[in-house]
């Protein structure tokens, strides 16, 4: 249906091709002698032509002006509708299109793109019925059962959204964008099959969308077929080289996978054509992390951390490097500042303890792994290492009550034996620490050895204090 449709102009007009600034000027001025003269090709290249060059308010005045002489035009008034949509004058844009209805109440194109206009200002509710209106008359619309779906999408009813999916491909087994929805609707509600079946129906139609490549192999990732998934990527990388999250995402993959010099490649990659990709560069850095390569994991977590001071996980990966260098100022200030950005994260926490302790700061250490311990009471090994502190501490009372507890919550841990062997011999309660030595090693027998305790006493000392390092 064209904007036009029911204003009768001559077929032959003899300004079939008029020049467009000619007819602008011609409706600027309200030269009424051209309208029986005008052909719809001009009109709708006119406003178009306006359009491109986001003049609205040329092309508001000339439909205007059109309206003046066609006042009972439908498509006058949705046409009107649309460039208000267009520069985001949604109420004028809504007003437009009812006056369109009014003159014409199953005007399928009319309610379409009202629908459509009520989803850009955030409308949905309103916007669904639009389409279930003209669905009410016209069951078959593709269009109306597409806008309906895609809503329905953005609302989370994926469920819904994917049945108007699947109607359209009954009428139309070729619509390739209703396949492209499904895959995507599939994967978010992890019917990942599904999601991969209708990625794959897509491809078939439009084997060089990117997109669609991109996120089969996303799904692919999710699956843990990681090798598959990198195939995706790649084919989505042959057609756009330059498409940074699929580099990004190839990355993550060959991570999963452990193939880390490649997935270094990968990132360094991506921050090529996107250099403030904060997920790329923590991603990048956790990389020479784990192939211990802590310099250039510090260096780019600090890119990270330059571009987005809020990035808590670039703080605490950097400072983990600095840990693992035994700098243990650095590692702590990192932790600080990760801890400052994000309060309520107990691993945080863990990590800002044992930098404390392991500078000596034991008061704030303790203070840490309590708070540790509030995040998440059922952390056993944070607990044990809160009773440790508090025997390094001399806090003897604090640490045997804590030791009491895990050791009857987890009677076949040995851990806490030796531990509390540790606190009786450094308060001197020889026989008890050899009862809970004994005890430990009955859980650990491959730990055992024999020992006089007069004699081998620091030979004991060393190998409870071993244990806690």
């Amino acid at each position: 249906m064209g904007f036009f449709d029911d204003i009768e102009f001559e077929e032959g007009s003899k300004r079939k091709n008029l020049n467009k600034e000619e007819l602008i000027r011609a409706l600027l001025n309200k030269s009424e002698r051209i309208m029986p003269d005008l052909d719809i090709d001009s009109i709708d290249d006119m406003v178009n032509y306006l359009l491109e060059k986001e003049e609205h308010s040329k092309a508001i005045t000339c439909l205007n002006s059109l309206l003046d002489y066609f006042p009972y035009s439908n498509e006058l008034w949705q046409r009107k509708a649309i460039i208000f949509d267009h520069k985001g004058d949604y109420k004028n844009a809504l007003i437009c299109f009812d006056k369109a209805i009014n003159l014409n109440p199953n005007d399928e194109e009319s309610l379409i793109n009202k629908g459509i206009t009520l989803d850009n200002s955030g409308m949905f509710t309103e916007s669904i019925e639009c389409f279930e209106t003209v669905l009410n008359f016209a069951p078959n619309n593709i269009d109306a059962l597409f806008n309906k779906g895609l809503i329905l999408e953005k609302v989370d009813r994926f469920e819904e959204a994917i049945s108007c999916f699947q109607k359209i491909i009954e009428l139309d087994p070729g619509h390739k964008d209703a396949y492209y929805e499904m895959g995507y609707c599939y994967d978010y509600i992890d019917r990942l099959v599904d999601s991969i079946k209708a990625y794959e129906k897509h491809i078939g139609i439009v084997p060089f969308n990117y997109n669609a490549w991109y996120n089969m192999g996303v799904v692919l990732s999710r699956m843990g077929r990681y090798y598959y998934a990198i195939q995706c990527y790649e084919m989505a990388l042959s057609v756009n080289p330059k498409f940074a999250s699929a580099w990004y995402n190839k990355g993550n993959a060959h991570a999963s996978l452990g193939i880390l010099t490649r997935a270094i490649e990968d990132y360094k990659t991506a921050l090529m054509y996107n250099r403030k990709d904060v997920y790329a560069l923590y991603n990048l850095a956790s990389a020479y992390e784990q192939i211990g390569d802590c310099r250039a994991a510090i260096e780019t977590f600090t890119k990270a951390v330059t571009i987005d001071p809020s990035h808590y996980e670039s703080f605490f990966g950097r400072g983990n490097c600095y840990y693992q260098l035994e700098d243990f100022n650095k590692a702590l200030r990192d932790y600080d500042k990760a801890v400052e950005l994000f309060k309520e994260n107990p691993e945080l926490w863990y990590a800002k303890a044992d930098a404390e302790y392991n500078l000596g700061r034991l008061s704030e250490s303790i203070s840490s792994y309590i708070t540790v311990l509030t995040l998440n009471p059922d952390n056993h090994q944070a607990t044990l290492d809160l009773a440790n502190t508090y025997i390094d501490a001399e806090e003897y009372d604090e640490a045997e009550s804590m030791l009491s507890k895990l050791i009857g919550m987890n009677a076949a841990w040995a851990e806490p034996y030796y531990s509390k062997a540790k606190l009786y011999f450094l308060k001197a309660e020889i026989e008890l620490g050899i009862k809970y030595i004994e005890m430990a090693f009955t859980i650990n027998p491959h730990e055992r050895f024999s020992f006089h305790f007069e004699k081998d006493w620091e030979r004991v000392l060393q190998f409870l204090i071993a244990r806690d390092n």
